[in-house]
């Protein structure tokens, strides 16, 4: 065991280890106690030896092979069973990005909640913004800056109205007026003067220790004194990772810095605790996911310790080694260990897995499918049947209309950007459906169902059939009814090698896969509401595999669509827990390379395909993805984020069939193998494909090579 002195009035301390892993983990933020606004960055207040808070730190870290040094990053995974909710990994929100708009808006919020508990709201005069690293360098594009105010007027990123954020934004940006908590109860927010060319600070040649997106947060008074600092971090997939709430002594009688609730007053807060929950309050969150078993008090020491996760526990001497890839061993002991669960305090999964084998051994020991394992832990977590229906009806209805959005969007719309890019989801639907007329196959569905509530259609005006539209277009004007012109042929026509005729050969599933991923995408890219799944920038693959299953190969949507969506969350689950859903840490291949792997194992069980045929679906789809860039160009997530969709789609729905169409247990690669060389390759592959837009793509397109880290260019 390590010990660690922090002084209160410093600022970041950075651990005195020789390991970069517990250096990283080490991270506390403190801040100064006198510093006016414009000396806060580098004048300390001199710390007392009185005002020392030992903690005890457990040096337990993680092999992932015999070969691998430790990283530098700080991963909830080495310690944690992977089992979070499945509404915690599909969460509505909007456009166009999870890292750089969801996460952002919800850490606004977070700041703010801490501000209330702690009684500093009312004595904020003056707040400042720093954003870091991959926030900085393709914020604006990705639209941080308008979240993350709106989250600190406490908007709520499932409910705001997607048309209000950039009108209140460029409100904000004109009055210079900032109302924090504005969407609070009556009375509880408070408006500041906030000058954005001053206070909104890009610090694009800077990164924040734990993570590439890193926010600070700083709050003065009146006379410019420094209340309370927070860095916050928006890890992908909309979770937030918040930091100690550090307030100045001067301004509150206790003597500890720390924000806690009743549940965790034993423990300080672990800087990954929201790395599970997306809760804003941190009492409204679990208690197991509050508290983390890693860094103790040290008066605490003498106390009974505080049980181990659940994986941990069941991987007995291996846990102290820090040792957590599959053995066989380490398998049969996770499948023991849900039976002490069934005694467990409430909120704790009923069947904890760790990674992909010990899932399989879950469901095979119990008889459960994938999804059924999953809706059983949902249960613990303290929903009901009829809530865990209800929320998986509400995540398709968002994911379904985000298509049918695009699709009746108008033909010539141009999504907003740099790139005045086309939309082109409502032609290609279009073309798609010509000879059709508008379904109305909702209402053979029972009224009652989660899965298909009433739209529009069943209330208001049905589109146009094509029939209509023609003779419309044919009676507009005079002469309407033109002479055909011939199709263009590049070539000579008379030479031996004669040129090939304009043709098209059409693949029905795959030109609808595209389309709706295309959809999806664009929804996005226009900073519409759409479900993180897990990702924004990769929000198309699921509905759209989703979507293609329930209209064309289901006979029972009832069935499918929880089956389907329970699956995709236990893979997705094992990514969050074993490598990463960010692509400001593990490029494109952490977003469509993972949802490619999610819809691939949810298209393979609703085909009726066993847990093990699953896996290897899932396999199929990560595998084929290693290495995948994140390069937007223009900062944007547009290019090549849209069409990259629709080809995880279509990946998603091959990968799935090679599994089915191969002999169970013959392959060679499992999927825990494919997560830790995702892994490995996340922490080899350069910054500059990481969401940054320095490289690759984005620097490659011509006239388009703009410093995209510099605002409102």
């Amino acid at each position: 065991m390590r010990k660690l002195l922090l002084p209160r009035g410093g600022t970041i301390l950075p651990c005195r280890s020789s390991s970069p892993a517990l250096a990283a983990r080490c991270q506390l933020h403190t801040f100064a106690t006198t510093a006016k606004p414009g000396q806060a960055r580098r004048q300390l207040a001199p710390w007392r030896p009185t005002s020392i808070r030992r903690l005890r730190l457990s040096t337990t870290t993680s092999r992932w092979d015999a070969g691998e040094e430790e990283t530098g990053t700080y991963s909830e995974a080495d310690h944690e069973h992977a089992v979070i909710s499945t509404f915690d990994l599909f969460s509505v929100g909007i456009g166009p990005s999870s890292s750089h708009t969801v996460g952002p808006m919800r850490a606004g919020n977070i700041f703010i909640a801490d501000l209330v508990e702690a009684d500093l709201l009312r004595r904020v005069h003056r707040l400042r913004v720093s954003i870091y690293g991959s926030l900085a360098l393709t914020g604006e594009g990705h639209m941080t800056p308008s979240a993350l105010l709106l989250g600190l007027e406490s908007a709520d990123v499932g409910t705001v109205d997607t048309t209000h954020v950039p009108e209140r934004f460029a409100e904000i940006k004109n009055t210079k007026k900032l109302f924090l908590g504005r969407a609070l109860a009556r009375g509880a927010g408070r408006e500041i003067d906030f000058d954005y060319g001053r206070d909104f600070i890009w610090e694009w040649g800077r990164k924040l220790p734990l993570h590439s997106n890193g926010m600070r947060f700083t709050v003065f008074d009146a006379d410019g004194y420094v209340l309370a600092t927070n860095d916050l971090f928006s890890v992908g997939g909309g979770f937030v990772v918040n930091g100690a709430l550090s307030i100045n002594p001067d301004v509150q009688e206790s003597s500890s810095v720390t924000i806690k609730d009743d549940a965790a007053a034993a423990h300080p807060a672990d800087l990954a605790e929201n790395m599970y929950y997306k809760e804003i309050r941190r009492s409204d969150a679990a208690g197991g996911r509050k508290t983390g078993a890693e860094v103790k008090l040290l008066d605490d020491a003498s106390a009974t310790p505080a049980p181990p996760p659940p994986a941990a526990a069941a991987l007995g001497s291996g846990a102290d080694s820090g040792d957590v890839s599959a053995t066989e061993g380490g398998d049969d002991a996770a499948v023991d260990a849900e039976a002490a669960s069934d005694s467990a305090p409430s909120q704790k999964p009923r069947y904890p897995f760790h990674n992909a084998s010990s899932l399989l051994s879950l469901c095979n020991k119990h008889n459960l499918t994938i999804a059924q394992l999953v809706y059983e832990n949902e249960k613990s977590h303290g929903y009901t049947d009829e809530e865990i229906y209800q929320k998986l009806g509400r995540i398709w209805q968002v994911m379904d209309d985000s298509i049918l959005e695009s699709v009746q969007a108008p033909e010539d719309s141009i999504l907003p950007g740099s790139l005045k890019l086309h939309r082109r989801a409502p032609a290609l639907y279009k073309r798609l459906t010509r000879g059709l007329y508008a379904s109305r196959t909702r209402d053979a569905t029972p009224a009652s169902s989660p899965f298909f509530p009433k739209t529009k259609a069943e209330g208001g005006s049905l589109p146009q059939s094509s029939s209509t539209t023609t003779l419309a277009r044919m009676q507009g004007a005079p002469g309407a009814i033109s002479r055909r012109q011939h199709a263009r042929v590049h070539g000579a026509l008379d030479h031996p090698i004669a040129p090939s005729p304009t043709r098209r050969t059409t693949f029905p599933a795959m030109d609808y896969l595209t389309v709706y991923a295309m959809a999806v995408n664009e929804t996005n890219a226009a900073g519409g509401r759409i479900v993180t799944a897990p990702t924004n920038g990769a929000a198309g693959i699921i509905p759209a595999v989703l979507k293609y299953t329930i209209e064309f190969l289901s006979d029972d949507p009832e069935r499918d669509i929880p089956t389907f969506l329970l699956t995709a969350a236990a893979i997705g689950m094992l990514y969050k827990r074993g490598a990463t859903i960010s692509a400001a840490e593990g490029g494109c291949m952490a977003e469509v390379g993972v949802a490619c792997s999610m819809a691939a194992g949810a298209f393979a069980a609703c085909m009726g395909a066993s847990p093990e045929t699953i896996e290897q679906a899932a396999e199929i789809g990560i595998e084929h993805n290693l290495g995948l860039t994140c390069d937007p160009v223009g900062g944007l997530v547009q290019a090549p984020c849209i069409e990259r969709n629709a080809l995880g789609a279509i990946k998603a729905i091959s990968s799935a069939n090679l599994a089915l169409s191969s002999v169970t247990g013959t392959q060679k690669i499992r999927l825990d193998d494919a997560i830790r060389a995702m892994r490995v390759t996340a922490k080899g592959m350069r910054n500059e494909f990481k969401e940054t837009s320095l490289s690759g793509l984005a620097t490659s397109v011509p006239f388009l090579n703009i410093p995209v880290s510099v605002p409102d260019c």
